[in-house]
């Protein structure tokens, strides 16, 4: 199977040159109202793949010697595939063939754009209103799952498994930002996706056929009052959150599994941040975005690990490879008020985590994990893996820089759809013989799994400076709809 060139430009070179499939032609007749049905019909694919490659050939003479911005290079795609598509609904005429009609040719137009410049038959999916995630197995089985928990399946997204790992070849070479090949020597492919989403791929015989997660994000903006209008949390909780993160408390959050809402509510106790402090943001992969949201956070300097390229050294790092380790080090030397590293999957980035904590500027973080009382153990076991930290030292770590562990819940409904909740939030410190970690139960779950008030936290005088009600901790609890 050919690879795409590494070095291909949006737009500049915009798919491999297939061999032309031309839908079949048949001896002139009386010509219906409107042409094939789009979408459906092999005959539409078929016709797309030729005109694809006729805009091709125009756009790379046109960038021949120029150098465009990628607005410039779509505005230009447009200019060609009208052109083409023109010429296209004239020859069909002058052949007395079935015209296009209005919608059909508009409809190409859009796919033809779609294929050169967005994600191709993938683009009308990720579109689609209140999708969250896109599963594809194999180029015909195509799932949609949507906010409200209920499910669609699609038709196939290319002509063949073969078809679905070249263009998916097409989509990583045209990313500038991306230096990830997608080839049987490099078989798995993740890259973000504009408009916040990210695209996870397998092939070249690690799956039985190709496997492509799109994970969108369904809140583009979000804060605690969002989530208090969801019942994810309540009065109490909204107001004792609000003031833990504004008194620099360190926070972690967690929840059980994919799908759990961590981010999401890690973005919305960001929201609560002052808007002037200076923000410094380590990732795997961008998602939390604070620095796309300009109006809520002034100063954020964001930043994400790069993996490298090439084979393994001595060390197990490939060139040009940054660890969250070193992005943290950087960010310390610019003007940073406060570090807030994003999900904790590897020993990297917990320690770099534990590093942000130390500082006591209230850092936050994500982290999966059973309950509350679990996220111990993991950030334990996380830290091991690294040679260089015993487990002593790592349970101290956990017990002296975090100041509270935020689990969430999630309940599954009849109809599919997740609700989403505070389950508990506890409060670790060293443990009584000066070794290990003592959490203490601030809330606990009631008896249909929502966090209430149970213990006051150590640092309870600081919530309260910081504009927390101490009063509403013996009130039980005022979630909405239960």
């Amino acid at each position: 199977m050919n690879s795409a060139p590494a070095h291909m430009a949006l737009g500049a070179l915009p798919f491999v040159h297939q061999p032309t499939l031309t839908a079949p032609v048949a001896a002139p007749a009386p010509a219906p109202t409107t042409a094939w049905a789009p979408a459906g019909d092999p005959a539409f694919w078929a016709t797309v793949r030729e005109l694809r490659a006729k805009v091709a050939d125009r756009v790379r003479d046109d960038l021949t010697g120029r150098a465009l911005d990628a607005a410039s290079r779509e505005q230009l795609g447009r200019h060609h595939i009208q052109q083409v598509v023109d010429e296209h609904a004239q020859e069909l005429v002058d052949r007395r063939r079935p015209p296009l009609g209005a919608v059909v040719e508009a409809h190409l137009v859009q796919v033809l754009f779609d294929a050169m410049f967005r994600l191709g038959r993938l683009q009308p999916l990720v579109e689609l209103p209140g999708a969250t995630d896109v599963e594809i197995y194999g180029h015909d089985k195509v799932l949609v799952l949507f906010a409200d928990g209920h499910r669609e399946w699609h038709g196939p997204v290319a002509d063949s498994d073969e078809d679905l790992v070249i263009y998916l070849q097409l989509i990583a070479a045209r990313d500038p930002n991306n230096e990830q090949p997608f080839t049987p020597v490099h078989r798995h492919l993740e890259m973000a996706l504009p408009g916040r989403g990210r695209l996870a791929a397998a092939a070249f015989g690690v799956t039985p056929r190709p496997r492509v997660t799109i994970r969108l994000q369904h809140l583009q903006s979000v804060d605690l009052a969002m989530l208090r209008a969801q019942d994810e949390v309540d009065t109490i909780l909204e107001g004792f959150l609000t003031a833990a993160v504004r008194a620099r408390k360190s926070i972690i959050v967690s929840g059980q599994g994919q799908g759990s809402g961590k981010t999401t509510f890690l973005r919305a106790l960001c929201s609560v941040i002052d808007p002037g402090e200076s923000l410094a943001t380590v990732e795997d992969d961008y998602e939390l975005y604070l620095h796309e949201e300009p109006d809520r956070h002034h100063r954020v300097f964001a930043q994400q690990t790069f993996r490298g390229a090439g084979e393994l050294d001595v060390h197990g790092n490939r060139a040009g490879a940054v660890s969250a380790g070193e992005l943290l080090r950087r960010a310390l030397r610019h003007t940073i008020d406060r570090i807030i590293v994003g999900e904790v999957r590897d020993a990297d980035a917990l320690l770099a985590m534990f590093e942000a904590m130390q500082a006591g500027n209230g850092s936050l973080s994500t982290v999966h994990a059973d309950s509350a009382h679990d996220v111990v153990e993991r950030l334990v076991g996380l830290a091991v893996r690294d040679s260089s930290v015993t487990e002593s030292y790592a349970y101290r770590q956990v017990a002296e820089t975090i100041d509270l562990i935020v689990f969430l819940g999630v309940q599954v409904n009849a109809d599919g759809s997740k609700t989403r909740f505070v389950r508990e939030v506890v409060e670790p410190s060293r443990g009584e013989s000066g070794t290990g970690v003592a959490l203490t139960d601030v809330f606990v779950p009631n008896h249909i799994g929502r966090a209430v008030p149970n213990v006051a936290p150590s640092f309870l005088g600081t919530l309260v400076a910081a504009g927390f009600d101490q009063s509403c901790l013996t009130s039980g609890g005022t979630w909405r709809t239960w």
